[in-house]
């Protein structure tokens, strides 16, 4: 038989101890391709939020604790875009809110004019534009993205609420960004009237002339910071990876994760001292036959490789089925999806596999260096 073999054995013949202990590893290794398959999920969707229409340079408040709490005024993107380096900048006002019955999604307010309207493609009706919705009684127009309107079943004419306001709405668009399908845009003023916000944005999102290098950006970025010192200047990569909901995303993520890991570890660990433990006569058996310690040592580890792998395998398929089932609920749908690629699978089967072979070394390594002879004497 060969060491495989006699591993794949040894394991079938304890199936409620092996079960248990793949049962941790799956759990294990689920919990961190779910848990960091999501946080990608957040980053991602954040930064395709802006990557989709080109804004290069997002500006906001100073101080503020995120985008959606930060206060600027509007007029300050014609000074922004007066500076050297800037193709173009506008005002943009977010916001988190409950459209229809009970639907949390992203709301954006954008100028008429503004080059954010370019990246978003129109499959019914049109964009609002200003005094929309005078003879429906409807405070403005608006246009949502096509995956919202088909969760809250609307198409163009219908009239929605809004901030408490009934608005109507005059298309519907798609465009690369999960969060913008899942949302709306209106125009800015209408937004300011309803949130209480005249001549405010909560940013002023910059597009940077075409052909510039990484150190011309960087120039540009610079340049905007001298210039306007009371703003926070980010490059949009950089506002993303240091927003606050993502880095406490990010840590909880990696805190259960490790965990979860620690706690498939010892369990694996404690599984395999008691197999050691109870095999103590077969370890020595095979020490008095001529076997090497290093073999011994193999064919013990090979049993923690079996238990973890399939755990591993398992945890994967799990991870990857709960990060989606969180994905679609209807809390959550349309502001993440999870970003599961070759690395975080590959990271995965590493984390199950090394606390397989760890868990087992130990244990293995303190058998194969004892005594064949005292052993099999009962000592």
């Amino acid at each position: 038989m060969t060491l495989t073999g006699i591993a794949a054995r040894n394991l079938v013949h304890r199936p409620w101890r092996s079960g248990l202990t793949l049962m941790g590893v799956v759990l294990a290794i689920a919990a961190y391709v779910a848990l960091v398959g999501l946080v990608r999920g957040i980053e991602t969707t954040l930064l395709e939020n802006f990557s989709s229409r080109n804004a290069d340079v997002i500006l906001t408040e100073a101080g503020a604790a995120d985008i959606l709490s930060s206060v600027v005024p509007v007029e300050v993107a014609r000074e922004v875009a007066a500076v050297e380096g800037v193709a173009m900048a506008d005002p943009e006002l977010g916001r988190m809110t409950t459209i229809g019955e009970g639907t949390t999604s992203f709301v954006n307010g954008w100028a008429i004019d503004a080059y954010g309207w370019e990246a978003l493609t129109l499959t019914e009706g049109r964009f609002p534009v200003p005094d929309d919705g005078a003879e429906q009684a409807a405070v403005g127009g608006v246009a949502l993205g096509h995956r919202l309107a088909e969760r809250i079943a609307v198409a163009p004419g219908d009239v929605i609420t809004i901030f408490s306001a009934p608005f109507i709405v005059t298309g519907l668009y798609t465009t690369d960004s999960v969060l913008t399908r899942n949302g709306a845009v209106m125009l800015l003023g209408d937004m300011q009237a309803q949130t209480y916000r005249d001549g405010q944005a909560t940013s002023i999102v910059a597009r940077l002339d075409d052909g510039l290098d990484s150190a011309a950006r960087d120039r540009v970025i610079d340049r905007l910071g001298t210039t306007f010192p009371n703003l926070t200047v980010d490059a949009t990569e950089e506002m993303v990876a240091q927003y606050v909901n993502v880095r406490i995303a990010r840590i909880l993520s990696w805190v259960v994760s490790t965990v979860a890991i620690l706690s498939a570890a010892l369990a694996v660990l404690n599984t395999m001292a008691m197999a050691v433990n109870e095999r103590r006569g077969e370890i020595a058996i095979m020490g008095a036959v001529g076997w090497p310690r290093g073999r011994i040592i193999r064919c013990l580890m090979l049993e923690g490789a079996w238990l973890t792998g399939a755990g591993s395998a398992l945890g994967i398929v799990a991870g990857v089925a709960v990060a989606w089932g969180v994905a679609r609920a209807p809390t959550v749908e349309g502001f993440v999806e999870p970003v599961i690629g070759p690395s975080l699978i590959a990271g995965g089967v590493a984390l199950g596999l090394g606390i397989g072979l760890i868990g087992a070394f130990v244990p293995a390594a303190r058998a194969a260096t004892q005594d064949p002879a005292a052993i099999l004497r009962g000592k």
